[in-house]
């Protein structure tokens, strides 16, 4: 044993604290071996604890950090070529050549440094940029109506000064001014005529039939569509609505508001619905869900927690509120469905059986080979990891800038689902390989817990599933488009709070789900509400309800402009 300095083993009496029961046993171990002479194993001893001390404090800052980030930080994921390439100069020789030069060539006219013949990141096309117009002002839209007002020289101006003879008028000077013409109320009384036989009076009345779309109410259909688009499209809760009519002189107390709310969302729930048949009917689907409070008299603290899951599919989206996270509502409606289903890490979606909880066979609805990854959640991770200040995050963002960058080329040139396929297998796989290789041998160098290793085990959790986003060319390669409706159930969240009821989170869901498709595909939502409402109220035969979706409502009311204009007259 080599010999250590006395001052090392015979250590000065010093007053001891108070100490909890499971530090004084490590004291008292010390003791033990500093009494024995086994310095080595005290040292090995004392270290092993500060690791683990080390690593404990370290997920607690980290933790720490990101609850400061959610709370007052940037939510976006975006990252600049600027804020990469720092995080690449604190990386210095670590940062993999390829995966710099990605980061770089991402802006146009960057110059990527020299990179080796292996590792080679393929580059993508740039994707076109549209062509820029002229600099001034943008035209106002054609199709909004036009007055002409003619502005007259003033009487003392229109005798010449020199002559005293009247000026002509040469022409005009035109300029444009946008005006804003605030809505307005307006009474329509309905008067149903009355027929009788003057010869016959043992014959009774006939009376016209009422065309109001609500029979104890005395809302029209046009202000149904308002009020709910207000809520779904505006985010703007029933009292603020009260308010704004109440500056126009009409009183509606929020109460009444969300009882006409109710009905005219009851009235679309069959669009709704049809529309739901058609999203789960597709053989692509994409799923995600956010949460909603409901009140709840029943619970503890008087409300709870719900969820709101988003599917899109055959390019609509449906909406459908679940009591709880169990996966056993998302099975329900998936009974069916036999496509392939891209969502994010939820562990339920392994869980959902065919037949209810008690399937009879145990066969999985989305069996593993037809579960779809997502990108942004692996993305996200990295990000995570570079905003708490891993440099080493940055090489994964790079990657995954590159990989981005080639999904956006061939948007912007309309690929066919086959050639994006080629263009994916020739660029973006190697890309992915490249990451991937550089996950797995940085994962093993990582301390647990920390968000990097966090970001590469999750990485590594999802790596079947992402690639197989790059097996077919319908396949997106993330999530995006359900996050981007989900982010109006948020936005609405934020401002009425809570679901009065399980049913009134069920009646959301009606809500998103039609107004969320009508967004898909640029849809005019009031003018929608306004003729639909009508129509279903009028007696709408169910087995059309195709006609009523929005895209084909959109394309029947430009060829009958008297439908689209409904709801803006």
């Amino acid at each position: 044993m080599p010999a250590y300095p006395a001052r090392l083993v015979s250590l000065p009496p010093q007053p001891r604290a108070a100490l909890p029961a499971d530090l004084a046993d490590v004291r008292r171990k010390l003791e033990q071996l500093a009494a024995a002479g086994q310095i080595p194993e005290l040292i090995e001893l004392v270290l092993g604890l500060l690791v683990q001390l080390r690593d404990k404090n370290t997920a607690l800052s980290a933790r720490l950090a990101s609850a400061l980030r959610e709370l007052y930080g940037r939510k976006s994921q975006k990252v600049s070529t600027e804020q990469l390439m720092l995080l690449f100069a604190e990386l210095g020789d670590e940062a993999p050549q390829g995966a710099a030069g990605s980061a770089l060539s991402s802006e146009p006219g960057a110059e990527a440094p020299p990179q080796p013949e292996q590792g080679l990141v393929p580059q993508p096309p740039e994707p076109p940029k549209p062509l820029r117009g002229h600099r001034g002002r943008a035209p106002l839209p054609a199709h909004l109506p036009r007055e002409t007002r003619v502005v007259p020289v003033p009487e003392a101006e229109r005798k010449c000064p020199q002559c005293g003879a009247d000026r002509k008028c040469i022409g005009h000077r035109t300029s444009e001014v946008l005006e804003f013409v605030p809505a307005q109320f307006r009474i329509i009384e309905e008067q149903r005529e009355k027929l009788a036989c003057p010869r016959c009076p043992e014959q009774g009345v006939t009376t016209a039939d009422s065309e109001k779309v609500m029979d104890r109410g005395r809302p029209g259909p046009g202000l149904l569509a308002s009020i709910i688009v207000e809520k779904f499209e505006d985010a703007m809760p029933l009292y603020r609505q009260a308010q704004q009519y109440a500056r126009f002189g009409v009183s509606l107390s929020p109460s009444t508001l969300g009882e006409w709310s109710a009905f005219a969302l009851d009235v679309l729930a069959p669009v709704a619905k049809r529309i739901q048949e058609r999203v789960l009917g597709a053989c692509y689907v994409r799923a995600d869900d956010t949460g909603m409070r409901v009140l709840d008299r029943d619970h503890p603290a008087g409300v709870r927690r719900g969820h709101i899951w988003a599917f899109v599919g055959a390019e609509l989206v449906t909406f459908v509120y679940a009591p709880d996270w169990q996966p056993k509502h998302p099975a329900a409606l998936l009974q069916g469905f036999t496509g392939h289903l891209q969502g994010d890490g939820y562990a339920g979606y392994a869980a959902m059986l065919r037949g209810g909880d008690d399937g009879d066979d145990g066969e999985r609805i989305v069996p593993e080979e037809r579960r779809l990854g997502c990108g942004m959640h692996i993305r996200a991770k990295f990000e995570k990891a570079a905003k708490g200040g891993d440099a080493r995050a940055a090489v994964a963002l790079a990657y995954f800038k590159a990989i981005y960058r080639i999904e956006a080329a061939c948007k912007a040139e309309a690929l066919s689902a086959e050639a994006r396929l080629a263009r994916r297998q020739e660029l973006s796989l190697p890309v992915v390989d490249e990451l991937y290789q550089w996950i797995h041998e940085l994962h093993l160098r990582l301390v647990p817990n920390t968000p990097l290793y966090v970001a590469t085990q999750y990485a590594i959790n999802h790596e079947a599933a992402w690639r197989r986003c790059f097996t077919d060319g319908r396949f997106e390669i993330d999530n995006g488009e359900v996050e981007r409706q989900l982010r109006r159930v948020a936005l609405g969240r934020k401002n009425y709070l809570f679901a009065g009821s399980d049913e009134g989170a069920k009646r959301l869901a009606v809500g998103y789900t039609i107004f969320g498709s009508c967004r898909m595909h640029g849809t005019n939502p009031l003018a929608w509400g306004t003729d639909v409402i009508g129509k279903l109220q009028a007696g709408w035969p169910r087995e059309r309800l195709d006609e009523l979706l929005p895209a084909a409502w959109a394309r029947a009311s430009l060829a009958s402009p008297a439908a689209g204009d409904a709801g803006a007259s």
